[in-house]
């Protein structure tokens, strides 16, 4: 109950600062939210050393593919046609089926659009943050979140995340998306869901 508290009220904190206006641009009025599914991950490598036991939903038997249970919720606003700042948020059960989440800040560049598809890329900050592995036996600390623990949680921040996104035009108001957070070698992690423009 405890980290879906906080996670409401980092979500509610994000969308305020993403609504409010960008003196520094002549921001189109264009506005959107959308809701993800996230997802599936794909482990390069496989699954962690020794952890690989405590992924329930893994696909394989080296957890290369993982289901994920969770959303991601994001806010967007236009700064130009093919350029617009992004506000997400995510909780998830991870690949051990424990609470997690992230909170993304990104400025989206669309290069390329044909008809009603458009590929996006995106790059800011983010913070992560998942309940602690060390209550699992044979967990080692690795790379990602070191020994970084705070009130039973593993967190990061990271100055630079990723995002490539593709979008499909349904309508006027809906699109579909299928985004992708390559966090290559450690971890890809896929989500799909829709975009509505306010």
């Amino acid at each position: 109950m405890r980290t879906q508290l906080i996670l409401a009220l980092l979500l509610c904190s994000v969308l305020s600062v993403a609504a409010q206006d960008v003196p520094t641009f002549k921001a189109k009025k264009n506005q959107y939210v959308g809701l993800q599914w996230l997802g599936w991950s794909f482990h390069p490598g496989g699954g962690a050393v020794n952890m690989v036991k405590n992924y329930p939903l893994k696909l394989d038997n080296k957890a290369y593919m993982v289901v994920n249970l969770g959303f991601v919720a994001k806010y967007d606003r236009e700064i130009s046609e093919t350029v617009h700042l992004r506000a997400s948020a995510s909780y998830y059960k991870d690949c051990a089926f424990v609470d997690a989440g992230f909170i993304h800040l990104a400025a989206h560049w669309t290069p390329i659009k044909w008809g009603r598809h458009s590929l996006n890329i995106g790059a800011g900050p983010v913070f992560m943050f998942r309940e602690d592995w060390h209550q699992f036996d044979g967990y080692r600390d690795t790379d990602l979140y070191g020994k970084r623990v705070w009130n039973g949680m593993q967190y990061r921040l990271f100055p630079l995340g990723g995002e490539v996104e593709y979008t499909y035009k349904i309508n006027g108001k809906w699109e579909f998306q299928y985004s992708c957070i390559p966090a290559y070698p450690a971890v890809m992690t896929s989500m799909v869901g829709f975009r509505l423009k306010l």
